[in-house]
């Protein structure tokens, strides 16, 4: 048997034994968090490029940035704008007349001929996938009466999308100190251009041929991550001096798009270092599913019936791999919308997203059934009528060949009492 005094040194010493291992717990928790988020850094690939974006092209939010919001010098806005404007202001069709000043600018590479026409649809080609400068002012001229009343539309645009940190003074994108962007405002122009199906259709094209009264000469894109990186579905590329370029790119893996941004790289590292931001974003995100299509995320009263409260479809969101990513979940009813008649058709809430980045994810909420206001008889009477219209028709259509057949016999009735009348007069005579 143990003494008192070695029984108590014992639990003196598991008790001591236990705190230790508590307080070791405790601060060791915070202390992985910080070597986990240190590590994640770490994984961030280092770039050479002045600034750098990357981002989920459906929804905007944002996986890597560098410098995002400083102001560069690149063609790239310009080229993406004036495509996506000419397309939303004129047939892609149309047909476009060359002038003196659009075969005599800096840059141009088609070889237009003076009053020559070419198509609208063609010359976007030529300046997308190569940056053609005579495509750029042509384009200008058609849309805007002059290169002048062209920038003018272009820095209307860009105010109107959220361009904060852009202004166009020419439609090429030739150097000018007062021109300017930022990757940030690119990669907006950019999600907001691939909403625009022939947009699309253009810039994910690697090749296309041009066709010349003389010639025949094949545009290829310019931006090489279609021929080097798996899953290349939009790109373009452009500089000043060739040395330094910057390069816009989108891919698309396991249902998730993202646009790659690299402004000013030096030009033996512009590519590699796409693929690392892409490799990063790939290989740290997922895409996947917020909320799902009628899914119960609120029950509510509708006049006496309970209602479930679902979304009609998939809400989809990037994460980091391993997390949720969600900081906060919020619910607001519209209480105007509880009394019926609600139908199926009626946003009854707003299901409200804030993710770890900021991002914010509205969901419309809609009833599972509708809730129809209570019928007097007087109505249930009048619908029963219009559903049994049919029926009723034939019952006084038969009432009224029956009065008819009535009226009828009645009729012969009264003539044969008339003819025997007249016949016992006739005897009576004779």
């Amino acid at each position: 048997m143990l003494s008192g005094k070695r029984v108590h040194f014992i639990n003196r010493f598991l008790v001591w034994i236990m705190t230790a291992t508590l307080v070791a717990f405790v601060f060791a928790a915070p202390l992985s968090c910080v070597t986990a988020l240190a590590a994640d850094q770490e994984s961030q690939p280092p770039l050479e490029a002045i600034s750098a974006l990357l981002v989920d092209a459906r929804r905007g939010q944002v996986i890597y940035s560098k410098n995002a919001d400083e102001h560069v010098k690149t063609p790239l806005a310009n080229r993406l704008l004036t495509a996506l404007i000419a397309l939303e202001k004129s047939s892609a069709d149309a047909m476009v007349t060359a002038s003196r000043e659009a075969i005599s600018v800096e840059g141009a590479s088609l070889e237009l001929t003076i009053g020559e026409k070419y198509s609208v649809r063609n010359l976007i080609y030529a300046l997308l996938l190569t940056g053609a400068n005579d495509a750029a002012v042509a384009i200008a001229e058609h849309v805007g009466g002059s290169e002048y009343g062209f920038v003018q539309l272009m820095n209307e645009y860009a105010v109107k999308i959220g361009m904060t940190g852009t202004r166009f003074s020419n439609v090429t994108g030739l150097y000018d100190e007062s021109q300017y962007t930022t990757a940030n405002d690119i990669a907006l122009l950019l999600r907001t251009a691939l909403t625009n199906t022939e947009f699309n259709r253009v810039f994910s094209t690697q090749a296309k041929p041009w066709y010349d009264k003389s010639r025949t000469v094949l545009l290829t894109n310019a931006n090489n991550m279609f021929w080097s990186y798996e899953g290349t579905d939009g790109g373009i590329l452009g500089y000043f001096d060739s040395s330094v370029q910057s390069i816009a790119t989108t891919v698309t893996k396991s249902s998730m798009r993202l646009i790659c941004i690299l402004m000013d790289v030096p030009a033996e590292k512009v590519y590699a270092e796409s693929v690392q931001l892409f490799n990063y974003g790939f290989d740290n995100f997922r895409y996947g599913t917020l909320v799902a299509a009628g899914s119960v995320q609120k029950s509510v009263v509708i006049g006496d019936e309970t209602v479930n409260l679902v979304p009609t479809a998939d809400v989809h969101y990037i994460y980091p791999r391993g997390q949720n990513y969600i900081k906060n979940v919020s619910i607001n009813v519209d209480e105007a919308k509880l009394k019926p008649p609600v139908t199926k058709n009626s946003i009854v809430g707003i299901m409200t997203f804030t993710l770890m980045d900021d991002t914010v994810i509205t969901v419309e909420l809609y009833p599972d059934k509708e809730i129809l206001p209570r019928k007097t008889e007087a109505q249930i009477l009048r619908e029963r009528l219009k559903e049994n219209m049919e029926l009723i028709y034939v019952i006084i259509g038969l009432l009224v060949l029956e009065f008819i057949m009535l009226i009828s016999k009645v009729v012969n009735l009264a003539r044969n009492k008339r003819f025997k009348g007249r016949k016992a007069k006739n005897r009576r005579l004779t």
